[in-house]
């Protein structure tokens, strides 16, 4: 982490140092800071013998800090930092773990061989596992945003620690609550949540992104990242527990093309996007003599969503070949929200459903439920979450399956500036 802050720092002191030649004088910008603070309670049932463990008491807090400067010449240069600290379920941090117990020791299991033995092979789209020990456990810290933008007639290029572009130009489905999620939660408390429709693989790592303008509703932009290495609160793409083997996933290109366009006499409004990623992985391991357990990465990706009066409806759906090498492996997964928006209440459902045929790992999960705006600046929602898993559980030498159900009330009060 610290090489990159190091690398984003002087990346952006080089790109500003570039631009003050053209810039002109400023108006004077004003540097603002926001900060959000979620907790969520649960009682969960979780008595699914070596399922995951929900848990009954999570919060986020999210410390943003931005800045604007419009110069006389048209260019607008931005600042913006972000920092997350977090208390998810204890054995899923950043969305990531082992599910189920498959010791990759057993031929039966899903497996790598690697300097020092076997291991469980990680899927590079999800961070799921079969086998391999806790990938952390407590409350833990994330550097989200340290990047500086350059943004014009031409379009806005970000150079530091961001998210790319597939990221930043997708469409997805609505959310009922704030971080408390069916679908690639920041907060799961059923531990059981593995859908992940986000075209993400690298995190908050150090990349150099481009967007277009929007012409007549399109923008299409890229971004280039050297290494996958840099975790946010909701995603780890360098997770690494003991006994686990990952990809190392190195030289990520990502595109993405978006249309949002707001029709006023139907009282409509559609965005839409559609994602791509790929990415060399670097991991040396081998299935057997000859053959490589990690080559080329790829991923696609798809979202609509739709607003009209008051209800805003979307589904968003992730394809990736996990960059296992001889196939096989795919990870896929599916998202759709609809939620309605009524003076101070909000009130929806959302599901998702996944399969990570790396690992082994198949499961949907659900939540209903309803929001309401105390004060402008404090929410109180309260939902019914669930979520069914098949894991990978070794229990005999031929290996098998077992079908994991955590549900239960969920309390969730967010506070913001």
């Amino acid at each position: 982490m610290r090489r990159s802050l190091t690398l984003a720092v002087l990346g952006a002191g080089t790109v500003v140092g570039a631009a003050l030649p053209a810039l002109a004088q400023t108006a004077d910008g004003e540097w603002r800071a926001d900060i959000e603070i979620t907790v969520a309670g649960s009682a969960v049932d979780d008595e699914t013998p070596l399922a995951p463990a929900a848990d009954n008491a999570m919060a986020s807090a999210l410390l943003s800090v931005t800045r604007s400067d419009t110069f006389e010449n048209g260019l607008t240069l931005g600042w913006r930092g972000a920092v997350r600290y977090e208390r998810d379920a204890p054995s899923r941090p950043a969305f990531a773990g082992a599910l189920g117990a498959c010791p990759a020791t057993n031929a039966a299991c899903p497996r790598l061989l690697a300097s020092g033995g076997f291991f469980s092979p990680v899927s590079p789209a999800a961070g799921l596992s079969a086998g391999g020990g806790v990938v952390d456990e407590g409350p833990f810290g994330a550097v989200e945003t340290a990047a500086v933008s350059l943004e014009g007639p031409w379009g806005e290029s970000v150079l530091g620690l961001d998210s790319g572009a597939a990221a930043r130009l997708d469409a997805r489905a609505p959310a009922v609550l704030r971080r408390v999620s069916a679908f690639s939660p920041g907060l799961d408390p059923t531990g059981l949540g593995v859908t992940r429709a986000r075209n993400d693989v690298t995190g908050s790592s150090l990349k150099a992104t481009y967007m277009s303008p929007r012409w007549i509703g399109f923008r299409v932009g890229a971004s280039y990242t050297p290494e996958a290495n840099e975790r946010t609160g909701d995603f780890d793409p360098d997770v690494d527990g003991g006994g686990q083997g990952k990809a190392g996933l190195e030289n990520v290109w990502e595109g993405a093309a978006s249309f949002a366009r707001q029709f006023a006499e139907q009282d409509l409004r559609v965005r839409a996007a559609l994602t791509y990623t790929s990415a060399e992985a670097t991991s040396e391991a081998i299935v057997m003599p000859g053959i490589r357990a990690f080559g080329e990465y790829e991923a696609w990706g798809a979202g609509l969503e739709l607003e009209h009066a008051g209800w805003t409806g979307g589904i968003r759906w992730l394809s990736s070949n996990n960059a296992w090498e001889s196939g096989g492996g795919d990870y896929e997964a599916w998202e759709a929200g609809l939620v309605h928006q009524s003076g101070e209440w909000r009130v929806g459902i959302e599901g998702g459903w996944a399969e990570d045929r790396l690992s082994g790992i198949e499961g949907a999960s659900w939540l209903v439920g309803a929001s309401r705006k105390i004060t402008d600046n404090l929410e109180l929602g309260v939902a019914w979450s669930a979520a069914d898993a098949d894991l990978p559980v070794l229990m005999s030498p031929s290996g098998s399956h077992i079908n994991a159900s955590n549900d239960g009330l969920v309390v969730e009060l967010s506070v913001r500036n």
